[in-house]
């Protein structure tokens, strides 16, 4: 029967545990590097609390307010830091009081901060949430975005320690929001540092690694190379807790090797490196060193009275000796460690021994089992109870931000109101002053009416006068110069035979004949096109003249994006109208293509134009090319434009890159 229960108990602690958070046997050892960010006040520790007792009766005789309130708040942070809780509080309350008669909203901040340090030292994580709340909302109000970050950062870290993880996330991301834009890289390691040991909680190792990765980097950037043991040594729990103990091993090892006299220097995070490499090496079996490695951090821990750091040590001896198949000295070393955690109301190492005695202890496995049990659920209602303090907390600074709110959008309204009201009297006055002003008005119009209906006319005019000049030029070509041409043809498919010195002559004097008419078209041009200067849509024109090709080839016009042709030079778009019409003809002549496509596209301040066929293709090696090749490079040259000419079996590339001028 009793094997039975000891059965059944400790098939319920197999299932507790898997449903509750993993607890790291170093995460309170990991916390004093996240440890809860004070005000940086530079005052020495030393100072005695009569000489403080004097200073501050003499504080309280100073007649300026404002000396007064800095004396005060500068004595009571003294009192907070030797510990005198009376004359703290009560000179806290006192230089608050005056900071309130004085409208000193920075002053009154800083008592809640050092109230809430001070509540939180004393584990009233409640108070201390609160005053560190009201302290952080003073100074984000007064635009002091990193006082307002490092306190939001003490209150995740709170949030954190209570095992409300959702929480402390949420206010970890807006302290981030506002230390990131003022490249604050200590406080944002520390922020980045808090959510890694969330997620390590939350055994979401991939984002812890990530948050630790992300705390490196900021902590490269401030330039404080020594907390990187610290976070390598985060980091090795990490894996450690995923099972991956050889890159933990690692990390430690890594930690370790930073820094050749780090046990003198920083013998506690020694101690935690070694005890935490043994630990490792533990769970892969190999126990070479590790005993003496414990032993080694249980001196320095017992020797620096730490006395969390040894209840830890001596649970991992328990593991090793019961490793070793040493039942005795692992359960006397479990109940050191399960004294020393009573004694120091360590919770997570009291549940830690108590486990390992309910399963190592099989005559007492019942009545450890229900000790770690109680135990368990004590520390549950007790975090549960103060996550809804903090809950209330948040709710109640809502509803104040909401009544807050409430009232800034009644001020709104009345000063809308009022100032519709005013601008009402003010339209009332520039109408009554515009009636005045309205005939002088309506005669101007009536005059610019005149002048445009006189513009009017004389566009008529000059378009009637510009017709007439077209239909006289449009005479000269089919009257004069096309009756020379013609003229000049016949004779020359007279003289077509005959070979002698005097029809040379003849054809010499028909071929000046037809330079003349060259020229005399060539002036005909140059007036036309001064006489002409006529807008024409260049989607347009590109448009009819491909449809004028399709009737050969199928050809598709392509404009992903409106382009602005407008503010286009027009040497550019008369030059690309060429390019695209000496391509088109080439695929059309030489390609044997069935489909062309003509793509146009404005990227940023580039064009981009690219003609494609699924034609036969050439050798764009050859240096021979065409007319028609060169004319396209001689114009992408006039508009400096990038040329490329990709062809093979599947078909000819031709694309240009033209910088538009702003």
């Amino acid at each position: 029967m009793k094997s039975c229960c000891v059965s059944i108990f400790y098939v319920l602690i197999v299932c507790f545990l898997s449903c509750t958070s993993k607890i790291d046997e170093n995460q309170n050892e990991v916390a004093n590097k996240n440890t809860i960010v004070e005000s940086g006040k530079s005052i020495s520790d030393a100072q005695e609390k009569p000489d403080l007792i004097v200073a501050y009766k003499l504080a309280l005789k100073e007649e300026n307010d404002s000396i007064r309130n800095k004396k005060l708040l500068d004595i009571s942070y003294r009192f907070l830091k030797a510990k005198d809780s009376a004359m703290f509080l009560q000179s806290n309350k006192e230089a608050r009081d005056l900071a309130i008669s004085i409208e000193d909203s920075s002053g009154v901040a800083a008592t809640y901060w050092d109230l809430a340090h001070y509540y939180h030292r004393y584990n009233r994580e409640d108070s201390a949430y609160f005053y560190y709340d009201k302290a952080q909302k003073i100074y984000k109000n007064l635009n002091n975005d990193l006082t307002a970050g490092r306190l939001l950062l003490n209150m995740a870290i709170m949030q954190k320690n209570i095992r409300d993880y959702t929480g402390s996330e949420v206010t970890t991301m807006n302290a981030i929001s506002l230390l990131k834009p003022l490249n604050e890289f200590r406080l944002l390691y520390k922020a980045n540092n808090n959510l890694g040991i969330i997620y390590n909680e939350l055994e979401d190792y991939e984002k812890a690694v990530y948050y630790y990765q992300n705390g490196l980097d900021y902590i490269r950037k401030a330039g404080d190379y020594q907390y990187l043991p610290s976070i390598w040594n985060n980091m090795g729990l990490v894996y450690h807790n995923h099972n991956n103990f050889n890159e933990a091993v690692e990390y430690f090892d890594k930690a370790l090797n930073y820094n050749d006299s780090i046990q003198e220097s920083d013998p506690k995070l020694f101690a935690m490196l070694i005890d935490n490499k043994a630990n490792a090496k533990l769970h892969l079996k190999d126990t070479m060193g590790i005993y003496e490695q414990f032993n080694e951090a249980l001196r320095i821990r017992k020797e620096l009275n730490l006395e969390s750091g040894v209840s830890i040590n001596q649970l991992h001896l328990a593991d090793y000796f019961l490793e070793k198949k040493d039942t005795i000295r692992a359960i006397d070393y479990a109940i050191k460690a399960k004294a020393i955690a009573s004694r120091t109301k360590n919770t997570r190492d009291l549940l830690s021994s108590l486990k390992f005695l309910s399963l190592a202890v099989k005559d007492s496995a019942l009545k450890y089992s229900r000790r770690y049990i109680e135990i368990s659920d004590s520390l549950q209602k007790r975090e549960r109870t103060v996550r809804n303090k903090f809950a209330r907390i948040r709710f109640e600074t809502d509803e104040y931000i909401s009544e807050t709110e409430r009232l800034n959008d009644q001020v709104v309204r009345i000063s809308i109101i009022s100032l519709t009201v005013f601008l009402i009297f003010v339209l009332l006055y520039i109408i009554r002053g515009q009636r005045s002003k309205n005939k002088l008005i309506q005669q101007k119009h009536q005059a610019g009416q005149e002048i445009y209906n006189l513009v009017l006319a004389q566009q008529k005019l000059i378009q009637e006068e510009r017709d007439k000049e077209k239909l006289r030029i449009s005479r000269e070509l089919h009257d004069g110069v096309l009756g020379s041409l013609f003229g000049l043809r016949i004779s020359l498919d007279v003289m077509n035979e005959e070979d002698d010195d005097d029809s040379k002559k003849k054809r010499a004097e028909y071929i000046k004949g037809i330079q003349d008419i060259a020229e005399e078209i060539r002036l005909i041009s140059h007036e036309l096109n001064k006489s002409s200067q006529v807008d024409i849509d260049f989607n347009v024109l590109l448009q009819e003249f491909l449809s004028r090709q399709s009737d050969k080839i199928e050809v598709q016009l392509d404009m992903p994006n409106s382009i602005k042709w407008d503010s286009i030079e027009n040497n550019v778009k008369i030059n690309i109208y060429r390019i695209i019409q000496e391509a088109t003809t080439n695929i059309l002549k030489h390609s044997n293509a069935s489909k062309a496509t003509v793509l146009i596209e404005k990227l940023h301040e580039d064009l981009k134009i690219e003609i494609k066929d699924d034609g036969e293709g050439f050798d764009t090696e050859k240096r021979n090319f065409g007319i028609g090749l060169k004319n396209i490079k001689n114009r992408s040259r006039n508009i400096r434009g990038n040329l490329s000419i990709t062809s093979g079996t599947e078909g000819t590339t031709i694309s240009l890159c033209v910088k538009l001028k702003k």
